[in-house]
């Protein structure tokens, strides 16, 4: 088998037979709602007493299901399940695991319509974003794929000798879990747990509570592809509860966490401490956020960067670890790039993801609460220069909002994650370029100028893990654009890579010598 790599194509719903596709999954999912749903270990579907409510952010009143929460009894059932199905699984040819996946892609794209519509409800997303994030899990499925029919090959360069045989093959580690965030409930968790299965290890599903049902939707799919019973566990719960258990325990071998800064470290220190029986350290993929920032040079396309920036700071509600949350303009055209944002900002349509509006509900009250805290601050603090409202009384709703402010403000140094933009200036390049230095993060960022000098001198000294050049600090394409940031946005595992599987490989060396 040689696997071709190629980039899934978004839908078009200007054609009115997708909308009508798309219509009748939200007849079906409305009829889905208030369902209670299990934890599932070992193929067991387990309902426990206590469920945690996923609600409709848009529409808070409205319950899109209950799911079941685990103790830690559970999650280290969950665990040991795993520890005994990667005993068969580990010695599975990578051709099967292969194939396997490659039919998760198959029945995904049979499920594309209803897996829209439960992100849309679920999450908040409108049309595009929904379907586009299916696009990237697709595309991560396939790039693994064939990442990992090139890794089974081996080292091919060791030195031939007449004497004996060589060989340096990949072989998987053990017990994985993934913790996966609420902003993209379908493609992260889907990346962390096909990266897992292909490369013959074993994996935990802890998605967001916030968004578990779709995380849920997608573990049926996995199991209809035909991964063994054991191979991929569903568990659901708080992390204080259930989160340290699953990261402490000696048979975990890797995490594979998207998050807050604050929860990363934490994971990667518990991760740190060896406990008793077990034999390894653990290894720990974190992606931690970021404060990223675009700079507007006076010779750039002034309409494209404005694009550009709306485009980075307000889709899916700013909610992205790669969000523009700083824009740093130069002083002689900051009047110019102010005046045409603030116009284009107020005209982006507000409502539901259902009604696929351009900005809707951010993903819940303790979201809400955070981001309006900002707001308000920014109101005292800074110079508000457009948005500044927010209601919740049907549902999580923040105006996009956009402040100027000063290098020490608080908007332009905390992560906020939602749609809350800075405006700072500069006088020359080099203070710009301190300027998107200057915060612990360093996941994105953007250029928009002609001067090639700047270009330069940004690929040398903007320090981020993904650079764009006259180009958005967002929508990151896999096999085009491979993502993971420095420092405090985490440690820079390029997803969709070759490199990114080698994470949950080990390298073993077996020299034979002839008799």
């Amino acid at each position: 088998m040689s696997i071709k790599f190629y980039n899934e194509k978004e839908l078009d719903f200007s054609k009115e037979e997708q909308v009508k596709e798309l219509q009748k999954a939200f007849a079906k999912v409305d009829e889905l709602k208030g369902k209670t749903y299990p934890l599932v270990i070992n193929d067991e579907k387990i309902i426990t007493t206590e469920t945690i409510r996923s609600i409709n952010p848009a529409k808070k009143e409205e319950i899109i299901g209950l799911i079941s929460a685990a103790d830690e009894a559970l999650a280290n059932k969950a665990i040991q399940a795993s520890a005994k199905a990667f005993q068969t699984w580990s010695k599975t040819a990578a051709m099967e695991r292969i194939s396997k996946v490659l039919r998760l892609n198959e029945i995904l794209k049979e499920n594309r319509y209803e897996l829209i519509t439960w992100m849309v409800e679920e999450n908040g997303k409108n049309w595009q974003e929904a379907d586009g994030e299916i696009c990237e899990l697709l595309d991560f499925n396939l790039a693994y794929a064939c990442a990992m029919e090139e890794l089974e090959q081996g080292i091919t360069y060791l030195e031939k000798a007449e004497t004996e045989d060589r060989l340096c093959k990949y072989i998987p580690i053990g017990v994985g879990i993934a913790i996966s965030p609420w902003n993209f409930p379908l493609s992260l968790i889907g990346g962390m747990v096909v990266s897992a299965l292909i490369t013959g290890n074993t994996i935990v599903m802890k998605p967001s509570s916030e968004t578990a049902i779709v995380a849920y939707k997608f573990f049926e799919l996995v199991k209809e592809a035909g991964f063994p019973t054991g191979t991929v566990n569903f568990i659901t719960g708080s992390g204080t509860k259930i989160g340290d258990a699953l990261v402490s325990h000696p048979l975990t071998r890797f995490v594979n966490f998207t998050g807050s800064k604050k929860v990363g470290l934490h994971i990667n220190e518990l991760a740190a401490k060896t406990g008793p029986g077990q034999i390894w350290l653990k290894r720990v993929v974190a992606e931690m956020g970021g404060k990223n920032a675009i700079i507007i040079d006076k010779s750039a396309d002034i309409a494209k960067a404005v694009t550009g920036v709306i485009s980075s700071s307000f889709t899916l509600q700013g909610q992205k670890c790669s969000a523009c949350s700083r824009v740093i303009v130069q002083e002689e055209i900051l009047e110019q790039f102010v005046t045409s944002l603030i116009k284009q900002t107020k005209d982006l349509r507000a409502g539901t993801g259902r009604e696929n509006a351009e900005v809707g509900p951010v993903i819940s009250q303790q979201a809400y609460d955070k981001i309006t805290q900002y707001i308000e601050d920014g109101k005292v603090n800074d110079e508000l220069l457009c948005g500044g409202d927010y209601d919740n009384q049907k549902g999580y709703f923040i105006k996009p909002t956009v402040f100027k402010v000063t290098k020490e403000s608080k908007i332009a140094r905390e992560e906020i994650f939602g749609p809350v933009l800075g405006v700072l200036t500069y006088h020359d390049f080099a203070e710009a370029i301190e300027l998107v230095n200057s915060t612990e993060y360093a996941l994105t960022g953007s250029l928009y100028t002609k001067d090639k000098e700047q270009m330069e001198i940004a690929k040398r000294e903007f320090h981020v893990g993904n650079l764009y050049l006259n180009r958005k600090s967002t929508g990151a394409v896999v096999h085009q654009h491979p993502f993971g940031g420095f420092n405090m946005s985490g440690t820079d595992a390029k997803t969709g890579t070759v490199d990114y599987l080698q994470n949950f490989l080990q390298l073993k060396t077996i020299c034979q010598v002839y008799e």
